[in-house]
């Protein structure tokens, strides 16, 4: 895979203003597409769109649209403007997502319901928008779908019942759409982290954070690179025959 695998492609990243989308994104850069950030946050949204613009190469483009991935009408609405704006749809990444750590009998239907909103129901609608953008790209283009999923979609933790779940639900909805979509040359993908340093998880107990990436058999926290670079190989035309799997990238997390 060379440092243009990606070049003259457009990509679309949600989820992409900060942590590890904001790391895919710049991965999809330096590989050579044009990338359209998605976020809900306008001032970072617009800041991570500065930041990605200085490492774009001549014939580069970083686009940002602000969208609230899960509400069915903001989707509609961007993936309506995408359609009109861009020459060609070659890659998403479905990135956006939340969760909190709430105990099972203190969950609140409106919790349950605002996580399966974003985290499930929204990738579902963003990655059925993008399938329907891509079979207008032309030829043998590649076409590439990846989900950003999670490790707790496996196993139990206390206290994600509601992000576990749509984790979960993520992973087969991957494995679905790509049986359905394999024929028509698109391939749909998971990607799967362990524990990393991103914003979103040090805003909390730092020294929990700091205790939990010790117990990671290699030893640390994942980052936004590790992340991305696996990201970029399932986006890519490396893993031109990859469709379907769940790439995991915890160093040894999961093992135990």
């Amino acid at each position: 895979m060379t440092d243009a695998a990606l070049d003259g492609q457009w990509a679309v990243v949600t989820g992409a203003s900060k942590g590890i989308g904001l790391g895919i994104a710049g991965a999809l850069v330096d590989a050579g597409a044009s990338v359209v950030l998605v976020a809900r946050g306008e001032e970072a949204l617009e800041a991570a769109g500065e930041t990605l613009r200085e490492r774009a190469a001549g014939g580069q483009a970083v686009v940002t649209k602000v969208a609230d991935t899960s509400r069915r009408g903001s989707i509609a609405a961007l993936f309506a403007q995408l359609g009109d704006e861009l020459p060609q749809l070659n890659v998403l990444v479905a990135n956006a997502g939340s969760g909190a750590v709430v105990p099972f009998l203190d969950c609140t239907a409106e919790e349950w319901e605002r996580t399966i909103a974003l985290n499930l129901t929204g990738t579902f609608l963003c990655c059925q928008a993008a399938a329907r953008l891509m079979v207008a790209a032309p030829g043998e283009a590649n076409r590439s779908i990846v989900v950003v999923s999670s490790i707790r979609a496996d196993g139990a933790r206390p206290g994600l019942a509601p992000y576990a779940t749509t984790k979960a639900g993520l992973n087969q909805l991957v494995r679905i759409a790509a049986y359905e979509l394999a024929p028509l040359g698109i391939r749909v993908n998971a990607l799967s982290p362990g524990i990393t340093a991103t914003p979103l998880s040090l805003e909390g107990n730092a020294e929990l954070f700091e205790e939990r990436a010790k117990t990671v058999p290699m030893g640390r926290a994942g980052t936004p690179d590790d992340m991305a670079a696996a990201a970029l190989y399932l986006c890519s035309p490396a893993a031109g025959f990859v469709t379907g799997t769940n790439l995991v990238v915890d160093g040894g997390e999961s093992l135990w």
